[in-house]
């Protein structure tokens, strides 16, 4: 749709139409990522929580925590630049959500589907060398940035582009903080109380207007929040585990004997990016890694491997051996299988991670398990362990997560024995009202290689 000005200085949301795709090479014989363009945020989650705890918004400038309020991420930010793009959720669900972000990103916004928050634009300070002893700089003006002169004729995209900066002006704020003063302005915040995931930019909203503002540190909030998942981050977390899966899949049938660590993680990661994402990690063998440096046949190993896609984590984990198993390992693997479906069989709302874990080794000691086999559960989505943690201690300290609909979890069940080797399974689960539901593929422990 064609935005207005007062859209793009922020009041209302915006989406732009991608052009149609050119021709171009066959699919592959997998279905690749197609990116979610809805906001993620669960606003009424937001709403609910910063009214319980009396705060009237919440800022979020890490990676996850403006993706998850913006739905975006920034050029900059992929080049190691801090606080790139800032995300500001008002507890009051009329007011819109506000995307803080560079301007040299308004044409990549503009090149997407995605839906969008009400943006604000920032470049850098004019005349920055007058403020080199001022404590305060809230009558800062933006820089504004020429663009490059036209030569010839534009195609479909760049006229999309010309078209984004003719509605808006690209120099709204000179900074990501003036970018937020102006946002928390203008949704009526500037005396607030708002929470802030960065302490550097609660520290420099005093000196640029936002002295009225009550600060408080909104980390671990945004991890409370994260924690119950929208229907959207479900949507995309199902995705997630397809692709996911499937990378690990693919990586698991290329595995020989004689392959190192390195060669298994360019074999996950190039799977990864095959499918649109973007590689995380992959643990082979022990937590160490591979127990005689190179896959070796017949014996067992496990691999765990975490590809992000849109935005989001997935986590996967089984057995393998190349060759013929041992039977030792055929049976402790139907062993672990049974394990891990009986205790996904009991989850529900109202059991805590410590619920978890100590109904898992109650069932692994009746079912006769030979081997300790860990049972540890954790939250995933925007990163790989999305957990919050406890606020009555002075040091970081893992919440007891009590389940709740909506909750995307793992159950962490490897074995590491030195002398032998190790196993895992690990899936993605959704907690529902009445029990939990596997995302991911429900397949074997054990993967055994044809070599």
């Amino acid at each position: 749709m064609q935005p207005d000005r007062r859209q793009f200085l922020g009041g209302m949301g915006l989406a732009f139409a991608m052009p149609a795709a050119a021709a171009s090479a066959p699919p592959p014989a997998f279905a690749p990522l197609v990116p979610d363009g809805r906001l993620p945020v669960n606003r009424e989650r937001a709403t609910r929580l910063m009214r319980e705890a009396g705060i009237d918004a919440l800022v979020g400038v890490s990676p996850a925590n403006s993706f998850y309020a913006t739905n975006f991420r920034s050029l900059l930010a992929e080049m190691g630049l801090p606080m790139a793009v800032a995300g500001i959720i008002p507890a009051d669900p009329v007011k819109p959500v506000f995307a803080v972000l560079p301007s040299l990103d308004i044409r990549r916004a503009a090149a997407s589907s995605r839906e969008w928050p009400a943006l604000i634009a920032y470049t850098a300070i004019r005349d920055a060398d007058r403020y080199a002893t001022a404590a305060d700089y809230a009558d800062a003006q933006p820089r504004v940035m020429p663009g490059w002169p036209a030569n010839g004729a534009l195609t479909p995209r760049e006229a999309l582009w010309d078209q984004t900066e003719k509605a808006r002006p690209l120099a709204v704020a000179g900074s990501v903080e003036l970018g937020v003063a102006r946002a928390l302005s203008e949704l009526g915040l500037a005396g607030g109380t708002v929470a802030i995931d960065e302490p550097g930019l609660a520290a420099m909203l005093p000196h640029v207007g936002m002295g009225a503002v009550k600060l408080r540190p909104g980390d671990n909030f945004f991890l409370r929040l994260r924690q119950i998942k929208s229907a959207v981050e479900i949507d995309r977390m199902r995705a997630v585990a397809r692709l996911n899966d499937g990378a690990a899949m693919a990586m698991i049938a290329q595995l020989r004997p004689g392959m190192t660590h390195a060669d298994i993680e360019a074999l996950f990661f190039a799977e990864v990016v095959r499918r649109g994402g973007r590689p995380e990690f992959v643990v082979a063998g022990m937590t160490a890694g591979l127990r005689s440096e190179r896959l070796v046949a017949h014996e067992p190993f496990m691999v765990d491997c975490c590809g992000n896609f849109d935005g989001y984590s997935g986590d996967y984990a089984r057995t393998i051996v190349l060759g013929t198993p041992p039977t030792l390992l055929i049976n402790r693997s139907k062993r672990l299988s049974a394990i891990a479906r009986a205790l996904t069989a009991e989850l529900r709302p109202g059991m805590r991670y410590s619920d978890i874990s100590a109904r898992g080794q109650a069932i692994a000691k009746a079912m006769g398990a030979d081997c300790v086999i860990g049972v540890g559960p954790h939250s995933v989505g925007l990163t790989h362990s999305d957990d919050p943690w406890r606020d009555d201690l002075p040091f970081k300290a893992r919440l007891d997560v009590t389940m709740e609909p909506g909750m995307v979890i793992t159950i962490d069940m490897p074995t590491l024995e030195p002398g032998w080797g190790s196993m895992h399974f690990e899936s993605l689960i959704v907690i529902n009202k009445d029990g939990a539901e596997w995302l991911g593929r429900d397949d074997d422990v054990l993967h055994e290689v044809t070599v």
